[in-house]
Order: structure tokens, then C-alpha cells, then sequence
């Protein structure tokens, strides 16, 4: 929402959708962050561009955009792109968004699918939904994996392996824990950590090694950049990394 103040060249993204769920507190606090703005929007124009690129790709062959852990993302509402979203995410924030978009006509096809990604399997009820395993398919794994611990996390990744084709990929954010921890980032964010941890979803290490995960289960890793240092893929000035996120891009080995 914010990006919308921007000078063109730095905006990014257009989501008309995100003062639905902002309110102005959270609005004053990342306005008061501009290293936070700057990630975020560089991470949605990141899994953006792989969307539409995949759906473009595989125009022919019914393909579908999976989001693990969907929370509030509006893209089946404003990507107008010819394919089915699976939207994957507890009951009651699947609840909380329907009331939310109430009004709204989503521009894709959108299928919400209710589980907990902590506490049971997701392919089961997945398929139960409609979702075609034989499909082309590009999962979405945005802003969950380090609320998950090691266990959890290797898990979501076991059951993409059985989930969707070769060829198909899956694009993720997760933390760099090596640069992150013992910090003076981690020292700064503890605040931010504690509030987390009092709301109910406290920050995790997600998991141990992304690479040997996703060999292990069959991904090969195609990109994988700190979030902020995609600033020049974008035609924007570098600057100094605050942030321990990453963006990867992988895909299912045949």
C-alpha cells in the first residue's frame, strides 16, 4: 500500500488490496521502516514475476499456483492469470479473508483448502479440493517457513515432492540464519520477536539447510538471492542489506 507513495521506478508493485488488512498502526510502523517497505516489496515483484513468468510458460497445460500457508495474499484477486490457485492456510484465516474480500471478485480461479500446515498433511485434503498432482504447478511458500521448526518445515517440503510433476517449481522467502544470528540485526529485532512470540506466532529456525532439503527431495535450486540485493535486477541503486531473508526459486527434478 505504501509502495503506492512512490516515484514510479521505485514502487515495484501495485496491491490495491493491502489497506484491507493494515490498519493504522501497522501502517505507522512500517512507514516507520523503510528497510521493511523496501523487502517487502522487492519479495512480492520477486513472486509476482514467477507467476505470471510459469503461468505463461505452461499456458496450455492447466496450470496451477499453489500458496502454502496463503494468509491474507490477494494475488488470485489482482494477477490476471490463466490458472487455479490452491490457497492453503488454517480455517480460520481462510474465514477471516473471505469476509475481508467480501464484494470482490477474485480475476483467477481460487480454491481455499483449509489445514494447518504444523499439525497435518496437506496433500490429502489438497487433492480433495481439485488439485491436479499430474499438473504443472509453482508453489508459493512466502513468509511461513521460519514460523515453522526444522521437523515442520522438511515436511511441507516432503509433501511438495509428492504434490506436483517434474518441471514444476516452488519460490520461497526463508531466513539466512547464519548471517542473522548474533547479529547486531538480531539484537535490534528482539522487540519485534517478543511481540511475535506474545501474538501467537513466534519466529522459528525453519529449516536447517535449504539446498540439502530440497536436493534431497528432488528440487534443484535455479536462484537464490538476499532479498534486498535484487534491487538491481529492477533497475534500482543497490543499498546495504539489513534483512536476513532470501528468495529462492527451485524446480522438480524429472
Amino acid at each position: 500500500m505504501l509502495a503506492a507513495e512512490l516515484p514510479d521506478e521505485e514502487r515495484l508493485i501495485d496491491d490495491p488490496f493491502a489497506r484491507l488488512v493494515a490498519d493504522d498502526e501497522a501502517i505507522t510502523a512500517a512507514r516507520a521502516d523503510p528497510n521493511l517497505q523496501n523487502v517487502i516489496r522487492l519479495r512480492t515483484r520477486y513472486l509476482d514475476e514467477a507467476i505470471v513468468d510459469f503461468v505463461t510458460t505452461h499456458g496450455s497445460s492447466r496450470p496451477q499456483i499453489l500458496l502454502l500457508g496463503a494468509g491474507f495474499d490477494a494475488r488470485a484477486y489482482r494477477l490476471d492469470v490463466a490458472a487455479t490457485f490452491f490457497e492453503v492456510d488454517f480455517s480460520a484465516t481462510l474465514d477471516d479473508k473471505a469476509k475481508m474480500l467480501m464484494g470482490f471478485e477474485p480475476l483467477a480461479q481460487r480454491i481455499a483448502v483449509p489445514v494447518d500446515l504444523a499439525a497435518q498433511r496437506f496433500v490429502e485434503p489438497l487433492v480433495d479440493s481439485g488439485f491436479d498432482p499430474s499438473a504443472p504447478t509453482i508453489v508459493v511458500w512466502e513468509g511461513v517457513s521460519m514460523y515453522l521448526d526444522p521437523d515442520e518445515a522438511e515436511s511441507v517440503v516432503a509433501q511438495m515432492a509428492e504434490s506436483v510433476p517434474p518441471g514444476s517449481r516452488m519460490v520461497a522467502d526463508y531466513a539466512e540464519m547464519s548471517w542473522f544470528k548474533g547479529s547486531d540485526y538480531e539484537r535490534a529485532t528482539e522487540s519485534i520477536s517478543r511481540d511475535l512470540r506474545r501474538g501467537g506466532e513466534p519466529l522459528k529456525s525453519g529449516l536447517r539447510d535449504m539446498y540439502a532439503t530440497l536436493d534431497r527431495y528432488g528440487f534443484d535450486v535455479l536462484d537464490d538471492e538476499a532479498t534486498e540485493n535484487l534491487r538491481p535486477r529492477y533497475g534500482l541503486a543497490a543499498l546495504p542489506r539489513h534483512y536476513p531473508t532470501r528468495m529462492v526459486t527451485a524446480q522438480r527434478r524429472g
